[in-house]
């Protein structure tokens, strides 16, 4: 068992969708552009659940908006989502 789960595992590590993601996010990591906004958005996010605030969900908003019209954002989010799904399906099944 540990055998097929480490083969599968390999797979979803070397799959075009991971290495694109690990490509992708040390792009982002040197953009700070992209860097700046996802750190004010997590800034915001802890700052709504203490708060509920709802100024600070349009802040969210509005700054989410913002962030998924960077194309190598979205990219990167695009790939993530497969690598997601893949692992949802091997978890799902053991």
């Amino acid at each position: 068992m540990d055998k097929a789960i480490q083969e599968v595992v390999d797979c979803i590590i070397n799959s075009k969708e991971y290495q694109e993601c690990l490509k992708i996010k040390q792009k982002m990591d040197k953009n700070e552009d992209i860097k700046s906004r996802v750190n004010k958005i997590k800034k915001l996010q802890k700052e709504y659940l203490r708060t509920n605030s709802l100024e600070i969900e349009e802040q969210l908003k509005r700054l989410e908006e913002e962030l998924n019209e960077i194309p190598l954002y979205v990219i990167y989010n695009q790939n993530l989502e497969i690598v997601n799904q893949k692992i949802n399906y091997v978890q799902e099944e053991i």
